[in-house]
């Protein structure tokens, strides 16, 4: 982010970023649904783990694996932010949680594409939960700008 911009602006900045990153996690349901509509019919009589087993354990390990590391490298760039009073960290560790919280939504349209697995929408959820809870705070951008008031 740009030195001497009113904390506002950077806020703003923020907000539409974070936006736009939520929009994606819709947009990937209606990909899927555009693509493959079959896998919106909800049939819950095929076993939850489906045709691969190990490929869904793994899948799920991965997505709550990338999701915890959301939100601890997140964190550090927040710290970071705070102790280098840069404020450009805050939105580094914004991009970079909501980002790896998308990888999860990305490994449930790999099940739902390649594997034709119809519980993938759990996967979506998880990446979308992530996004929610990496709202940018204004707090964070005072903290790593407070000296320059």
């Amino acid at each position: 982010m740009a030195k001497g911009k009113p904390i506002n602006v950077k806020y703003e900045t923020l907000v539409i970023l974070w936006g736009a990153l939520l929009t994606s996690q819709v947009l990937f349901l209606v990909l899927v649904y555009m693509i493959k509509p079959e896998l919106f019919t909800f049939d819950f009589s095929e076993p939850y783990f489906g045709k691969y087993p190990i490929v869904i354990i793994i899948f799920a390990v991965a997505a709550v694996a990338v999701f915890i590391l959301s939100f601890m490298l997140r964190n550090q760039h927040m710290r970071r932010a705070v102790i280098d009073q840069d404020a450009g960290c805050v939105q580094t560790g914004l991009l970079l949680g909501c980002a790896l919280s998308e990888i999860s939504s990305m490994l449930g349209m790999v099940l739902a594409f390649v594997f034709d697995y119809h519980y993938f929408f759990f996967w979506i959820a998880l990446g979308l939960i992530g996004v929610l809870f990496h709202f940018p705070r204004k707090g964070n951008l005072d903290a790593a700008s407070y000296r320059r008031v």
